[in-house]
């Protein structure tokens, strides 16, 4: 069914609320994420956008237009909020929004256009690690894998088969991604019908969360351990190639391959930091001042949202604590996106019919 017949639901309060959920999300809502101890962070936080941008497609009028403006605000937020955020996660953010302006405008289904977003969005995230490992490493890191991948082959009697190592890493590796994009899809597709079933109720005011409460703590973006950061991830990486070279090639040459791929690192690292980093950030401010005047105040009404959001995190973060892993975080988003649309910014309800909405 049409949002427009969804009774007293007001469209435009919708989708700015849903912008600024999307804009907490990429924010700070990873935090809460993380503490629910679900697999794959990055994954779910990734997911989350591709639900909150195909409930943007649903409830408004010019669907492409309304993301692509969600999407400036969501980047000019996010850069508000996080002024730390890495280029990669900017780029991220903007081919979720660009892709699902593209999909959502171009295609008649919802569900369609969530299911391709869904597939697009994980790909997209998995691709560029593969990019960045292969710009930092080089070959050197596919012949080793394909290497310690054969000797493992051997080492349990099998032949090698015609597929390599490395062919059946990026097999199960895209494969996985493929499986988490296409259950993303089918979530983002159906998940307008579970909110609007859940809306039958009207909701008078958020239920109040104990000061003391660790829900109650701001969502703030996860902290990371030193040896979860990328910089050491990274050097492990790095260590643990020279060790195959050496022991794949013993003597001078394995050395040799070494020194190389740690030369080649090192240049790619000064490259980023004191040409592309630099030109891109550049890049970004002169996007962020053309855009701040004209979604200012936009962005000032998303940021304004935040507590009553991040309070509603909390209570949707207690109401589903009978729930564990990615079940959790799927009861956690509903109740979560359904107090969004029932209140306003203060928590006071608004009503709203909640009739069925098949797509």
């Amino acid at each position: 069914m049409n949002p427009a017949n969804l009774g007293g639901l007001d469209r435009n309060r919708a989708v700015e609320r849903l912008t600024a959920l999307w804009a907490l999300n990429e924010a700070g809502l990873g935090g809460l994420i993380h503490a629910m101890r679900v697999p794959f962070t990055g994954i779910v936080v990734g997911s989350t956008a591709v639900v909150l941008i195909a409930l943007l497609a649903f409830f408004a009028e010019r669907k492409a237009k309304a993301i692509l403006k969600a999407t400036v605000i969501v980047l000019l937020v996010k850069a508000a909020a996080s002024p730390h955020t890495p280029l990669p996660a900017y780029v991220s953010v903007s081919f979720q929004g660009l892709a699902g302006a593209l999909l959502f405008g171009a295609l008649p289904s919802v569900r369609l256009g969530a299911l391709l977003l869904g597939l697009l969005a994980l790909w997209q995230g998995a691709v560029q690690k593969l990019l960045v490992m292969t710009i930092l490493y080089g070959k050197s890191l596919w012949e080793a894998v394909d290497s310690v991948g054969q000797w493992i082959l051997v080492q349990m009697g099998q032949g090698p088969g015609d597929l390599s190592p490395t062919g059946w890493f990026l097999v199960f590796y895209l494969g996985y991604y493929t499986v988490a994009g296409l259950v993303t899809g089918g979530l983002a597709g159906a998940i307008p019908n579970e909110i609007a079933r859940a809306l039958k109720t009207p909701r008078s005011a958020f239920p109040p969360v104990p000061e003391e409460s660790p829900l109650a703590v701001p969502l703030l973006a996860s902290q990371k351990r030193w040896w979860q950061r990328t910089p050491f991830k990274a050097g492990a990486v790095l260590l643990a190639l020279m060790a195959v070279l050496a022991w794949l090639y013993p003597g001078q040459e394995g050395w040799v391959r070494g020194v190389h791929v740690f030369a080649r690192a090192t240049i790619v690292l000064i490259i980023w930091m004191l040409a592309v980093r630099p030109l891109g950030l550049a890049l970004f401010r002169r996007f962020r001042r053309r855009e701040q005047g004209v979604y200012g105040a936009e962005v000032v009404r998303a940021l304004e949202q935040f507590p009553a959001l991040r309070q509603a995190a909390a209570v949707a973060w207690r109401e589903s604590a009978d729930a564990g892993g990615f079940r959790r975080w799927k009861l956690f988003l509903v109740e979560l996106i359904v107090l969004a649309l029932a209140g306003d910014s203060t928590g006071k309800g608004a009503s709203f019919d909640g009739r069925s909405t098949d797509l």
